[in-house]
């Protein structure tokens, strides 16, 4: 039977310091799909969990599976095996069906891990790198999220990780009318974060790694240049990071630059209003130097901070979360029965198999003892014996396994083989 396995660390293991080394560039992926050592891979990468799915025909041990990924990631094994979780068989889907379904996030219920899952498993099955174990994990885990999606109120009472950075805002600045918000990054999360400032300022800044992106939003913010950002946030209020780097985006230097500039000015308008800057960094890898949180005036929030924040809708949550457990449940039952009844259904291909090549054995002795039947006969007795088989197979294996469970069927199965011996 393949089994299933994953090794992964996220935000309850392992804080942002730790998971940014984990970054994994989607190049990276890609060629890893493609060139898998495993029967079946999926690779999951977010600024929360870096996660490696698998299903083999053969043991995997837990030190394997974490070594591989620390390979992907380029970082020693010795150095961060302590950090990951390693799982296998019912436990993989039990974890798989929690993370789509956003119940192991920091904003519980949030949308964006069903994205995520789904964009990840997409790339795996487009490059051939999963298979029947994986490809029904995964379908089914997506299904099911989206039922607790439209047969819940989860969603709308979660919060996901820029509702969170926004109530941050809320809690730092009183009155957002007059100040000034700059986002840098306009993907899905940064997209996200812009709905959620809209609602309260206008004087919105972005940028984005493609000016011709940020600038799609134009009717709505002042796009600025990547490499002019420096000039905006040292002015802005709010600076909300939610790109995708392999280096910090934001030094400690030239925003501390930045930020002296911005008070000169200030002064020499007369202006005596102390400036204070909110900074959220989203990004994982960061996307600024922690250190910036260190100058005056300057206060520095990541992703770990703002699971901090979450006790908003929490009694309304509890009660769709109760609702969310039992469709998940639903889920993973009907998972873990098809997992199971794969095993018994090659168990059942094997013994149906052996009643048709007895059936063709027995055929061929009658055949030996008449030598002279023509041979259209001779192929009427074969084809008798073999359809006469597949239907005591189908009677009676085919049609015990779909009215029983796994576990009978493997009872009923070892009582058939006792009895051939």
């Amino acid at each position: 039977m393949r089994k299933i396995y994953m090794a992964g660390m996220s935000h309850k293991v392992a804080e942002i310091a730790v998971r940014e080394k984990f970054y994994i560039p989607m190049d990276v992926k890609t060629e890893a799909l493609g060139l898998s050592p495993f029967d079946e891979l999926l690779i999951l990468a977010t600024c929360n969990r870096t996660e490696v799915y698998v299903a083999s025909d053969r043991e995997i041990a837990e030190a394997e599976l974490v070594q591989y990924v620390c390979k992907l990631a380029g970082q020693r094994f010795e150095d961060f095996a302590k950090f990951f979780y390693f799982k296998a068989g019912d436990d993989v889907a039990h974890h798989v069906m929690n993370v789509c379904a956003g119940l192991d996030s920091v904003a519980v219920g949030e949308d964006q891990i069903l994205h995520q899952i789904g964009r990840a498993y997409e790339t795996a099955h487009n490059l051939h790198a999963t298979g029947n174990s994986l490809n029904k994990l995964f379908q089914g885990a997506i299904h099911t999220t989206k039922r607790i999606k439209t047969e819940t109120n989860l969603s709308k009472l979660s919060c996901n990780i820029p509702f969170l950075a926004m109530k941050q805002v809320q809690r730092t600045f009183d009155d957002l009318e007059n100040r000034s918000v700059y986002i840098v990054g306009l993907g899905e999360m940064g997209s996200l974060m812009l709905k959620y400032v809209q609602e309260y300022t206008t004087n919105i800044f972005a940028s984005s790694r493609t000016f011709a992106n940020a600038e799609k939003f134009a009717d709505v913010l002042t796009p600025v240049k990547l490499e002019d950002r420096y000039k905006v946030l040292g002015k802005c209020d709010v600076v909300v990071l939610c790109s995708i780097c392999q280096e910090p985006l934001v030094t400690k230097d030239e925003f501390e630059k930045a930020v002296a500039e911005c008070h000169s000015e200030r002064s020499a308008k007369h202006e005596v209003e102390e400036s204070r800057h909110l900074v959220i960094d989203l990004g994982s890898p960061r996307n600024a130097e922690a250190s910036i949180g260190e100058i005056p005036g300057v206060q520095y929030v990541c992703v770990d901070d703002l699971e901090k924040i979450v006790s908003e809708n929490r009694r309304l949550r509890m009660v769709e979360l109760e609702a969310a457990q039992k469709i998940l449940k639903e889920g993973l039952d009907e998972f873990l029965q098809w997992y199971r009844m794969d095993e018994v259904s090659k168990d059942i291909r094997v013994h149906a198999d052996r009643m048709v090549a007895t059936a063709n054995e027995e055929s061929e002795k009658l055949l030996r003892s008449m030598p002279d039947l023509p041979e259209n006969e001779r192929e009427r007795i074969r084809m008798m014996y073999e359809r006469f088989a597949k239907k005591m197979a189908n009677d009676y294996l085919y049609k015990v396994k779909a009215g029983n469970s796994p576990e009978d069927v493997k009872v009923f199965l070892k009582c058939l083989e006792a009895s051939d011996e």
